[in-house]
C-alpha cells in the first residue's frame, strides 16, 4: 500500500487516513442529499396539509428512510476503524443505513 494521506475537513483529522484506493462517499456534498436535508420538514408539513386529507397519512417508512439516508455514510453517525495488519495504515469507515429505497450506499 502507498503513503497515507490526510483527509481534509474531517471531524477527526488526526485519525482519518485514506489509502490510494479508498475514497469516502461524503454524501453531504451531493445535490440529492442537500435536497432532502433542506426540504424534508417542508415536505412533511406540505404533505400533512395538502395530501393527507385526500390520500391519508404518509407511511412511516418514508420518513424513516429519508432520516436514515441523511445519517448514512457520515462519521458522526457511527464508524468503524479499519486497520491494515501489514502496513498498520488505518482509516475510519462510516456506517451505512442499509436501506434499499433510494440510498446509494
Amino acid at each position: 500500500m502507498g503513503p497515507l494521506l490526510s483527509l481534509p475537513r474531517s471531524p477527526l483529522p488526526s485519525l482519518v487516513r485514506e489509502g490510494p484506493n479508498y475514497r469516502p462517499r461524503r454524501p453531504e456534498r451531493t445535490a440529492f442529499y442537500k435536497l432532502f436535508e433542506g426540504r424534508l420538514l417542508e415536505y412533511l408539513r406540505a404533505h400533512e396539509e395538502r395530501f393527507e386529507p385526500r390520500d391519508g397519512p404518509l407511511r412511516p417508512v418514508v420518513k424513516e428512510s429519508v432520516e436514515a439516508f441523511l445519517e448514512c455514510g457520515r462519521l458522526t453517525s457511527g464508524l468503524a476503524r479499519v486497520r491494515c495488519p501489514e502496513c498498520r495504515g488505518e482509516h475510519l469507515l462510516a456506517f451505512s443505513c442499509r436501506t434499499r429505497n433510494f440510498c446509494p450506499s
